[in-house]
């Protein structure tokens, strides 16, 4: 059964270290097994969320649906409270050098939901990169909330949160970070400098 956005977060905050590799293999003492990032928009604040790992791949969403280029991270999208998006595959395979999600168009969803594993195809992933990129790109504007929760055998303290008023067509970047520190974890949100557009050539 799937669980619903808000149970999912709730229930992350309060595990000390339930969650599993994806490789099937217990994960050692002090090693991220899991890393949950959630999205949600305030009263109709609309975001377009996506995850951007060392090499440009990008999961999350993608103008008007899903992509999913970035293995071991599973995303679900929903507009109403609880209720994730049913188009999104509840998997961690890897489609293809994955474009979008099959389906046309769809409304910006509200809210957004990245599980980030280590899967079987990719036993080193994005979780061993200790961060990403998030880009918000907003279509309607008002508060967006941004949390990163990380669990691991042994580890505790591992979340961070903040908010962010946006505006439409102003899109922002934000740093997500996160580290095994002793028998605790660093996580760590934080805005990143705007891109300067190019200077057009002389």
């Amino acid at each position: 059964m799937r669980r619903t956005l808000p149970c999912v977060l709730a229930v992350a905050l309060m595990s000390a270290s339930a969650c599993s590799s994806g490789s099937g293999e217990p994960p050692a003492r002090g090693k991220l097994s899991e890393v949950d990032v959630n999205v949600s928009g305030w009263n109709e604040a609309r975001v377009g969320a996506t995850l951007i790992d060392r090499n440009g791949r990008r999961t999350g969403w993608n103008v008007d649906r899903p992509i999913d280029e970035i293995s071991g991270c599973m995303y679900e999208s929903g507009s109403e409270e609880g209720i994730p998006d049913e188009t999104v595959p509840d998997t961690l395979e890897r489609t293809t050098a994955a474009d979008t999600v099959p389906g046309g168009p769809q409304s910006m969803p509200i809210y957004h939901f990245f599980r980030i594993l280590n899967d079987v195809v990719t036993p080193v992933g994005l979780i061993d990169q200790g961060g990403c990129e998030l880009r918000l790109d907003p279509v309607v504007g008002g508060k967006v909330r941004l949390a990163v929760v990380a669990t691991g055998i042994g580890l505790s303290g591992c979340s961070d949160t903040t908010s962010v008023w946006v505006k439409p067509g102003v899109p922002s970047r934000w740093r997500l970070s996160w580290k095994p520190a002793g028998d605790k974890c660093a996580v760590r949100i934080s805005r990143m400098a705007a891109k300067r557009p190019e200077s057009p050539p002389k």
